[in-house]
């Protein structure tokens, strides 16, 4: 537990309207970009191909294996197929069993330049305002608005976060604001991720993450390429059973 002065001299870019804090340590972050394009990279170094762009319309599950359809293109067969696409999960996997609704949580974020950029991130809990070191700027994020994964970007929402970040940091230029942005985040109702087998032994979901998808994601796909290969469910993973 800090007080207002002891948190201004750990992290000068807080205000004077700062009273307490807490600090956390051991704590990480990343850029979510540069880490995505770094994954992309490992798999076509491993000889993996990655088709940018390339909608998937069509799943069905036949007796040569299952039978992907990208775009208007004919179908292609592989041996496993995972199901991990975001707010969109339900309409690819609704087929094979899984009726848990996905819906998109939408978050908005920009980034703004900073007298001095801190050391690592900044939760206004309050006021629901994340704030992440990202090179030499500062990204601001909040809000969780449940609308159609489509719908275009909200500039009140933009203001809200700005309006509430303003007077908690010091050095932030809020009005020089770049990559104004808004994300879905796939929820389910219950908060608890979708991973393992769908009612095809061959069709498997990954998905509704929420908040937690960079954060969970890389033990998602070690435990479900352990199912994939060998046939067996990590215990792990059985409170995400898609099919619940």
């Amino acid at each position: 537990m800090l007080t207002g002065d002891e948190a201004r001299r750990v992290e000068p870019a807080l205000s004077g309207e700062i009273g307490a804090a807490i600090l956390l340590r051991g704590q990480r972050f990343i850029n979510p970009g540069v880490f995505v394009h770094a994954l992309a990279d490992s798999v076509r170094d491993r000889g993996g191909k990655i088709r940018a762009g390339a909608d998937v319309t069509d799943v069905r599950d036949e007796p040569g294996g299952v039978a992907v359809r990208t775009g208007g293109s004919d179908f292609e067969t592989f041996d496993a197929v995972v199901l991990a696409s975001g707010v969109w999960l339900g309409g690819l996997a609704r087929r094979f069993g899984v009726g848990a609704l996905v819906q998109a949580g939408r978050g908005y974020s920009f980034s703004v330049p900073m007298e001095r950029v801190p050391d690592g991130p900044v939760y206004f809990p309050a006021q629901r305002v994340a704030c992440t070191p990202l090179g030499d700027r500062l990204r601001v994020a909040g809000m969780m608005e449940f609308r159609r994964p489509e719908a275009p970007l909200d500039p009140r929402r933009i203001r809200a976060i700005v309006e509430a970040a303003r007077p908690l940091l010091r050095g932030a230029d809020l009005d020089a604001r770049r990559d104004e942005w808004v994300g879905s985040r796939p929820c389910t109702r219950d908060g608890l991720p979708l991973i393992g087998a769908t009612r095809s032994p061959r069709v498997f979901a990954a998905g509704g993450h929420g908040m937690w998808g960079i954060t969970l994601g890389p033990a998602t796909g070690s435990l479900l390429a352990e199912m994939i290969a060998i046939g067996r469910r990590p215990g792990e993973l059985d409170p995400f059973d898609p099919l619940r």
